[in-house]
């Protein structure tokens, strides 16, 4: 009995109704996010700024931070932001219930070394990665088969790939694929899928972060239900991710 009142209360704290509206949070909802091209360009372009513009839609609301991808983590962990991704599921953050994006895991690789470049191989090849990206974006399987170093921007790991510097340059395709397609030697370049990947969005383990989760959640599956989210996904070449 004591058990299940326990939880009743815990769904009650937890639930978006125990705020009557989002002033009962102090606003704005602090989302704090690498740049990525075709997701969170900094002229505000891109899947996710749309996403969170319908999402976190009254006035004031919410505002953007730029910053690399382990500091974002970082800002979430703290409480200096409430939320961050996407990114795989993560038990030091509470986790968007709802998929955002599901993407292959791929490796761009110059065309004269295609043949050189396979999963069996990746041991014996040197890549490069975003900062960050080895521990929270490759899963168990992959993780240890990758060797290579760290770069803070695509551009960078790109031309170290470019130069023949490195074997490979690890990411999810459509980051790969969007700044492959703006470069001028871009028909010396191909992409190899390796994995596959869902990411959720990621609040801080708190219960202001456990309510902008529950929040998120609501107002994406009004989304969904509405047709709006499909359309929000189409205007970037996504589709919505399957449900679990």
């Amino acid at each position: 009995m004591r058990l299940g009142c326990l939880f009743l209360l815990s769904v009650f704290l937890f639930s978006p109704a125990t705020f009557s509206n989002t002033n009962d949070i102090s606003k704005p909802v602090r989302w704090v996010t690498d740049s990525w091209p075709n997701y969170t360009n900094q002229d505000g372009t891109g899947l996710y700024h749309e996403l969170m513009r319908f999402i976190f839609y009254e006035a004031n609301e919410f505002n953007v931070q730029y910053a690399p991808w382990l500091r974002s983590l970082e800002l979430v962990k703290s409480g200096g932001a409430d939320l961050t991704g996407a990114m795989p599921l993560n038990p030091t953050f509470i986790m968007s219930k709802h998929i955002v994006l599901s993407q292959p895991i791929s490796l761009l690789v110059r065309k004269d070394r295609y043949a050189k470049v396979s999963e069996s191989d990746l041991p014996k090849l040197v890549g490069v990665w975003r900062s960050g990206y080895k521990n929270e974006l490759l899963n168990d399987t992959i993780k240890p088969l990758v060797n290579g170093v760290e770069t803070e921007n695509t551009e960078s790991g790109f031309n170290l790939v470019r130069y023949k510097r490195v074997d490979y340059l690890i990411d999810i395709r459509t980051i790969l694929a969007t700044h492959l397609a703006n470069q001028p030697d871009k028909a010396e370049f191909q992409l190899i899928d390796i994995s596959s990947l869902n990411l959720y969005m990621a609040f801080s383990n708190s219960v202001r972060g456990q309510y902008i989760a529950n929040l998120f959640d609501m107002r994406f599956s009004e989304l969904e239900k509405s047709g709006r989210l499909s359309e929000i996904y189409q205007k970037y070449q996504q589709v919505v991710p399957k449900k679990l």
